[in-house]
């Protein structure tokens, strides 16, 4: 192999080490979690942290001191010098923010249904006094069925029951119908405006209804309504009261009453 042979291939290899190495550079980079780690942080548990608060824990164990130039003498935790100084502008140790650096928190990460107005305290913790929407602030909004005292407009009647009173809101801004009444349509009880509720029939049956000779047996539907699929003559139904089903050799069918 002659020298410009020789210095092609060096190149050639030179250049497709640099290919792979960027390639798995990137990959570490995009690695934590669907998160993008800046150049100078490292991912830890999913997060991005500086990475000069990880290499001042490099061979120590949890407990163990530690130091990070221009922040205090801290400890190790999960492999992260706790070291911290708020106002800074960068988030460490147990800040949950500090300044405009939030730390990936939004409203919406803290319960509210809108995801901007956080901000961070003096403190370096975070203040959502300027979020608006969320369970448990006595108005109803967002997904919330109600929340507090502010019911909207629903009463027992919308969720199905047959009075109107009661209708009261969870801890979880879902209706508590615990104080309905009046029934409601899946109680077993035939009430309201029901004709049957589950195996309730009241005292009707297929022949009451005009179905002579039906197969099968009268049944209710989830709407609390005689089902269509129910008083049967093989396949189909008679027509009530004019009909009946008549069963012989050749099979059943519906013949004039």
């Amino acid at each position: 192999m002659n020298t410009m042979m020789r210095f092609v291939a060096v190149r050639f290899v030179a250049v497709t080490i640099l290919v792979v190495a960027a390639g798995c550079i990137k990959s570490k980079q995009s690695d934590c979690g669907g998160l993008v780690c800046p150049g100078d942080t490292t991912c830890v548990a999913s997060q991005c942290v500086d990475s000069d608060l990880v290499q001042a824990c490099n061979g120590l164990a949890d407990g163990d001191a530690c130091t990070v130039p221009g922040l205090p003498p801290d400890k190790c935790e999960g492999g992260v010098c706790q070291a911290s100084r708020c106002g800074d502008g960068r988030v460490t140790g147990k800040e949950q923010c500090d300044g405009s650096a939030m730390g990936g928190h939004t409203c919406q990460g803290e319960g509210f249904y809108s995801a901007t107005g956080i901000a961070c305290s003096a403190a370096c913790t975070l203040d959502t006094s300027a979020c608006v929407g969320r369970c448990g602030d006595g108005i109803k909004n967002g997904p919330e069925l109600c929340d507090g005292g502010d019911m909207g407009s629903a009463t027992c009647f919308d969720v199905g029951y047959y009075a109107a009173a009661g209708l009261a809101c969870a801890s979880d801004c879902t209706f508590d119908t615990t104080s309905c009444g009046g029934g409601h349509c899946g109680d077993g009880v035939i009430n309201g405006l029901e004709e049957c509720d589950g195996k309730e029939m009241g005292s009707a049956t297929c022949g009451t209804l005009g179905y002579n000779g039906a197969l099968s047996e009268l049944a209710c539907s989830n709407s609390c309504t005689f089902s269509s699929s129910s008083c049967l003559c093989a396949s189909g139904r008679c027509e009530a009261h004019a009909q009946k089903c008549v069963c012989s050799k050749t099979g059943c069918g519906c013949v004039p009453n």
